[in-house]
Formats: C-alpha cells, sequence, structure tokens
C-alpha cells in the first residue's frame, strides 16, 4: 500500500493530467507533455496509446482517432487498474 504522502502526490498529478488532456485536443501537444513528467510509452499505436509513471504507480491510456486527436482517455493507479476487471 502507497503511503499517504505518495497518495496524495498521486492523486495531484493524476488530475494534473485530466486538466492537461482536456486542455490539449491534439494529441502530439498530450505526448510531449507526457514525457516531461516522465512518463513511459508502452504503447503508442494508431488505434491505442498507453502511458505509464512507474515511480507515481500511473498509466494514462488514450483511445486515437484518425485525425490525430483522442476519442476518449483513462488515467488510473496501478492498484486501481488491478481491481477493475
Amino acid at each position: 500500500m502507497l503511503g499517504d504522502t505518495q497518495t496524495m502526490q498521486q492523486q495531484a498529478v493524476m488530475g494534473g493530467i485530466e486538466e492537461m488532456i482536456q486542455s490539449m485536443p491534439d494529441y502530439a501537444e498530450v505526448r510531449e507533455a507526457l514525457r516531461s513528467l516522465d512518463f513511459i510509452p508502452e504503447q503508442d499505436d494508431a488505434d491505442v496509446a498507453i502511458w505509464v509513471q512507474p515511480d507515481l504507480r500511473i498509466f494514462v491510456l488514450l483511445r486515437m482517432n484518425l485525425g490525430g486527436g483522442y476519442a476518449g482517455y483513462k488515467i488510473a493507479a496501478y492498484d486501481e487498474a488491478d481491481t477493475a476487471r
């Protein structure tokens, strides 16, 4: 289980990422912003992109549109992903 400080940091980063994604309709901008936050691309295809931040145990899933934007997204902690089946 994560400590309280790490959990608060994790939640703050997740909230910031959600605001960033909502304000950037272009995936190229989102990609650069995620890189600047030390996220690592696990998958970056035309259909779906998955980025992870291993230190904070956060992942970002983006479902892509043909025009270079995204159709939907999910931001979650690994712990949430383990239980969300």
